[in-house]
């Protein structure tokens, strides 16, 4: 489904240059659900970034379904990300002024996923803050919120970095019950993240070091 082969990508920092991924090699097959973790500037969060064509490598490639993601065009990768990729971060990146319906519908482009919202908002606890605006919620509430605009397209591959790091224990699981429910719906997972309580539900894991894979896969 999604593969990684031979990713180098460097950043420029201060007057030395960094390598955030270094020649890394990864297959993620339908299905998968796969924990990337980590110490802090492993590379965990520029392997989220290069999958999902948000960051363009300086060596190798990146093939969903086959198809070439890393020398697509901006347009292009626009459409991938759009059709078949879901993110959540750690930051919501809700838009303010919008009411909590109104943000997960901008992601809708089909009939259908605009006739889901309401399932998907009542599964996710959020049916009775659908009209409030994002300044209105709990940080677990945002996160939700967060949570149901990544999935309302249905994405094939669900990109999560450190979903659960602005959350208490509660509210972590509540949004790792949810993850593991888009996975069990036959969702692919990729996750970042340093909670202990995403290694139950993972079914494969990497850990990440200085820009390489040191265990896992």
């Amino acid at each position: 489904m999604l593969e990684l082969k031979n990713i180098t990508k460097t950043y420029h920092k201060s007057s030395s240059l960094f390598t955030a991924l270094d020649n890394i090699s990864l297959k993620v097959d339908r299905g998968d659900y796969l924990l990337v973790s980590g110490p802090s500037g492993a590379g965990k969060s520029t392997l989220l970034y290069v999958a999902g064509g948000m960051i363009r490598p300086d060596a190798g490639e990146v093939k969903y379904e086959g198809e070439d993601i890393s020398g697509m065009n901006n347009k292009a990768k626009n459409e991938y990300r759009r059709k078949h990729v879901g993110f959540v971060f750690q930051q919501f990146h809700l838009m303010p002024f919008l009411s909590v319906l109104e943000n997960i519908k901008m992601a809708c482009y089909e009939r259908s996923q605009l006739e889901a919202v309401d399932s998907y908002m009542e599964k996710c606890f959020l049916t009775p803050l659908r009209n409030k605006k994002p300044s209105e919620l709990s940080v677990g509430e945002k996160q939700r919120t967060a949570f149901v605009r990544a999935i309302i397209t249905r994405p094939g591959l669900l990109l999560a970095d450190e979903p659960t790091g602005n959350l208490d224990p509660a509210n972590s699981e509540i949004l790792m019950s949810l993850i593991d429910d888009f996975h069990r719906e036959g969702g692919t997972v990729l996750l970042v993240s340093h909670n202990p309580v995403a290694s139950k539900y993972a079914g494969k894991q990497i850990v990440l070091s200085e820009g390489k894979i040191v265990s896992g896969e």
